[in-house]
């Protein structure tokens, strides 16, 4: 399943915050990127208003985001045998029955169109790790730079990571694409 055979199942809301949290990272990254190529040893105040306009774009990303994906109902292929994870009760399932919602979102199970948004933050997310620490080792301290790179990576792995949960509302498991 591509995002293409996706995008229409998602509610109207739902599309339009999802369109707002990307905007809001591409702005975030832009600002980032700005400040972290841009700077010198010292932020002057523009770079100061853009870094915290990086930061803004993260919050109001990750906002647009987790709003989007609690309003996004799960795909009736998302949920087996008609039963809803809120019908469910503890004797509902045998312990043998793998169904139980705890199992459900093993990220193998899903079309690589939608483990790819996963796999992408994960990374994106060891590259604000590496930025992190290459800051603290700094005898310095961590540099504007290193900050501001880490906020780019940051907000990309929140703009896939987020990507990944809402679309994972939809996608059907493997064997059903």
């Amino acid at each position: 399943m591509t995002m293409s055979e996706m995008w229409p199942q998602l509610r109207p809301l739902c599309r339009k915050l999802a369109l707002l949290g990307w905007a809001a990272s591409a702005a975030g990254m832009a600002a980032g990127l700005a400040v972290a190529i841009a700077s010198g040893t010292r932020l002057s105040p523009m770079m100061s208003t853009m870094q915290l306009v990086s930061g803004v774009c993260m919050a109001v990303s990750v906002a647009s985001f987790v709003t989007a994906a609690a309003l996004q109902p799960r795909s009736a292929a998302r949920r087996q045998d008609g039963l809803r994870d809120r019908d469910l009760r503890p004797g509902d399932l045998p312990h043998h029955d793998f169904r139980h919602r705890d199992f459900q979102h093993d990220a193998g199970e899903f079309p690589a169109t939608v483990q790819s948004f996963l796999l992408g933050s994960l990374a994106l997310l060891a590259g604000a790790v590496a930025f992190a620490g290459a800051g603290l080792v700094l005898q310095s301290g961590p540099s504007a730079q290193s900050v501001a790179f880490c906020q780019v990576f940051l907000l990309g792995a929140a703009a896939s990571g987020f990507t990944f949960m809402l679309f994972s509302r939809l996608a059907p498991p493997r064997g059903r694409n």
